[in-house]
């Protein structure tokens, strides 16, 4: 048992040591870790690129659902059925923590692959991309 956890700590290490593994991991570190990858890592490496981006999804992702579900919570026309100790707060909380959980389980994942050295997207990132493109275009051409 212990050779194994050698082994995989090695493993680790090494590929700490070539950078482009530990810049990719260091992506999925809110704020800081952007910035991070954004000055130190090579800006050729599709690696880094590519978990920075996807953490940037995932992390504004859970933002989001933060903002809305506090929105939901202490807007005066839904607080009254959505506020702390109301009839619906139940359902509003689960629904963050769903949110929370899986944004838990998706990061850690993704920090996984990129120590991995993988490029592996989450689930239906292209059609949610594809989709918000949209729903941008909409609105830009709505207000032109």
């Amino acid at each position: 048992m212990s050779d194994r956890i050698r082994n995989i700590q090695s493993r680790i290490k090494s590929k700490i040591e070539n950078g482009n593994e530990f810049y990719a991991v260091v992506a999925y570190f809110p704020i800081l870790g952007w910035i991070i990858t954004s000055i130190k890592a090579d800006k050729k490496d599709k690696l880094v690129y590519f978990h920075k981006e996807q953490a940037k999804e995932i992390n504004l992702f859970i933002i989001f659902i933060y903002l809305v579900v506090w929105f939901i919570e202490n807007f005066p026309l839904t607080s009254w059925l959505f506020g702390k100790n109301k009839l619906f707060y139940p359902i509003i909380e689960t629904v963050w923590l769903l949110g929370f959980i899986s944004y838990l389980f998706i990061t850690f994942f993704g920090i996984y692959k990129a120590l991995n050295d993988e490029i592996w997207s989450y689930p239906y990132r292209d059609n949610i991309k594809n989709k918000i493109k949209e729903i941008f275009r909409k609105v830009k051409s709505k207000n032109t």
